[in-house]
């Protein structure tokens, strides 16, 4: 007979909530409810709530299925904040090409044939090209996402409400509702995001011009490596932000300290969402003028929305995520906070804080004796 293995399975331990300090536990923000639609004397409209699953994204995305009608009437407003940024791309980067390097070269010039000298140098005019026009365009754009920021506000916000079936219907009232509640968290959040990925694109832009000139430095590769070291990290930070906004009952320094928590407990979500989420601008970025358009077409229709499901789904499983963690975390410090009152042999039972819940010692009793009355001896 074959020997059986009756060794004890081990279970596994449940992970500790890293950087507990920090978080913050809190519910989901309670929204206003909409008022009921009177259609005849006491008959109501009725709500229906539809059946999601239960898994983050897998809801996440089934939302914006059965939502997309209600979702794509509320973009609409946050299309109007975008509108500087397309006629930058589209119109404005090559009239601004023109206008700087003047549209007509020469490479004839020296040829060693008898043409007349004095022709462009395609090493400068590739060099200008990145730092002289590329850049300029690159820092224009990202002042028009400060723009569109304001109007992100609103679009999350309805994204938020159907996620967690807080019905709505009156989609007007509800994007400036969530406009005027969180505009300037999200301005504050997404300048900051800018100026850092601005750094990275000019540590870019800068080492391109160089390389075209062959003169570039170790300094100028140092900058991309640092600013890339540093900065992608940094631009986790204010994108989790953006998705706990409009989600939790938190403050803002609440809010950056929780991102902080739910990046280091759920990296891979984090990173792969980020990536996914900085793809749409990448391809725009080195992309044509026609093919950048329809990517931009592309998320004003359908993108923008699914993404900021996307974003409600990653801060409703990092806080999920934490909340059971602390949970479990505590009742394992409760736990071992009763046996070491146990061993000690105390009587007192000591909370999950470490601190004295209740103390059950007994103090002998101090009898008063009158001082004037004489001992018997």
């Amino acid at each position: 007979m074959a020997n059986q293995n009756n060794a004890p399975i081990k279970e596994r331990a449940p992970k500790k909530l890293l950087l507990a300090k920090l978080y913050t536990d809190a519910p989901v923000r309670t929204e206003p409810e909409e008022p009921q639609k009177i259609l005849v004397a006491g008959l109501a409209e009725a709500r229906p709530v539809k059946d999601y699953p239960d898994t983050f994204f897998g809801r996440a995305f089934k939302v914006f299925r059965g939502e997309f009608g209600l979702l794509l009437k509320s973009s609409l407003f946050f299309v109007l904040f975008t509108v500087p940024f397309i006629l930058i791309f589209a119109w404005f980067a090559g009239y601004f090409e023109d206008l700087t390097l003047g549209g007509i070269y020469n490479f004839m010039g020296d040829i060693g044939i008898g043409f007349p000298g004095g022709g462009d140098s395609l090493a400068v005019s590739v060099s200008r090209l990145y730092w002289e026009v590329k850049e300029p365009v690159i820092l224009m754009l990202g002042a028009t996402l400060i723009i569109g920021s304001l109007g992100l506000a609103g679009n999350f916000y309805c994204a938020k409400r159907s996620y967690f079936q807080n019905y709505y219907s009156k989609f007007v009232k509800t994007y400036w509702m969530g406009f005027a509640k969180y505009w300037w968290k999200f301005l504050v959040t997404v300048t900051f995001m800018v100026v850092v990925g601005s750094a990275m694109a000019t540590s870019i832009m800068y080492l391109l011009s160089q390389q075209a000139l062959n003169a570039a430095s170790a300094g100028a590769y140092c900058a991309v490596v640092f600013s890339w070291i540093f900065g992608a990290p940094l631009l986790l930070i204010p994108m989790v932000m953006l998705s706990l906004f409009c989600t939790y009952e938190l403050t803002f320094w609440q809010t950056f300290k929780n991102a902080i928590v739910l990046i280091v407990n759920n990296p891979f979500t984090c990173i792969v969402l980020g990536a996914f989420a900085a793809l749409p601008l990448i391809l725009i970025g080195v992309a044509g003028t026609i093919f950048g358009s329809v990517i931009y077409g592309i998320m004003v229709l359908a993108g923008c929305n699914l993404y900021a499901q996307m974003f409600v789904a990653m801060a409703n499983r990092g806080m999920t995520k934490c909340h059971n963690r602390k949970l479990e975390g505590d009742k394992q410090q409760l736990q071992l906070n009763r046996q070491k009152a146990k061993k000690s042999g105390g009587s007192e039972y000591v909370g999950a804080g470490g601190g004295s819940a209740q103390k059950k010692a007994k103090q002998q009793a101090n009898v008063y004796q009158n001082p004037k009355k004489k001992k018997k001896k």
